[in-house]
C-alpha cells in the first residue's frame, strides 16, 4: 500500500517522534523510509556591493559546515534504525520546510509523509504557521501527522525495535 515513506526531520525530539509510527507502518507494509532533512537558507543582507563575493564565500562555507551536520545527524538516525530491517534513505535539502518536503515527496515519489506536528493553533498559529498545513495543501498522498504529545509507552508499543530514550 505503501512502497515509500518520507519523514521529514528537523533534528528536534518533537520531529523524531513521527519515527516510531513511520518504521511500524514501513514494516506492516514493506515500505522504503526515506528521512529528509530540510535546513533554512538564510540570506544576509549587505550594503556595499564590494563585500558581496566575500560574504557569499563565507555564507558557502556555512551552507557546507550545515550540510555536512544535515548528513551526519540523518545518518545517525539511520544507524538507530538498522535493526527494523526496513530499507532506509536520507536526503538532506535547502529551502523553506514546507515547500522542499512537497518538493522531496513529488520528486522521490513517496506514497505517505510521516511528520509530527506542534499543534499550535490561535496567535502562536498566526505568527509561526503551520509547515504540516502547508504540506498537506501541497501534496496530493496522504499525510499522517503525529500530534506533539503521543505518549511515550504508546510510542513503544508501536514499535519495539527502537528506545524511547531520546
Amino acid at each position: 500500500m505503501f512502497a515509500k515513506i518520507l519523514v521529514p526531520l528537523d533534528g528536534s525530539e518533537l520531529a523524531e517522534r513521527a519515527l516510531i509510527p513511520a518504521f511500524a507502518m514501513a514494516e506492516k507494509f514493506q515500505s522504503e523510509v526515506v528521512l529528509l532533512r530540510v535546513s533554512m537558507a538564510e540570506s544576509i543582507t549587505v550594503g556595499l556591493p564590494a563585500l558581496a563575493p566575500h560574504v557569499y564565500a563565507l555564507g558557502r562555507v556555512g551552507v557546507r559546515r550545515d550540510e555536512q551536520q544535515a548528513e551526519a545527524y540523518l545518518n545517525g538516525i539511520k544507524t538507530r534504525w538498522r535493526g527494523s530491517g526496513v530499507p532506509i534513505n536520507v536526503e538532506s535539502l535547502w529551502g523553506a520546510p514546507p515547500e522542499m518536503i512537497v518538493a522531496a515527496a513529488n520528486e522521490q515519489q513517496v506514497d505517505l509523509i510521516v511528520m509530527s506536528t506542534h499543534g499550535r493553533s490561535g496567535v502562536d498559529r498566526l505568527i509561526y504557521g503551520s509547515v504540516a498545513e502547508a504540506v498537506i495543501r501541497g501534496v496530493h498522498m496522504p499525510v499522517l501527522l503525529v500530534p506533539s504529545k503521543v505518549r511515550r509507552r504508546f510510542e513503544a508499543s508501536l514499535h519495539p525495535h527502537m528506545t524511547t530514550d531520546y
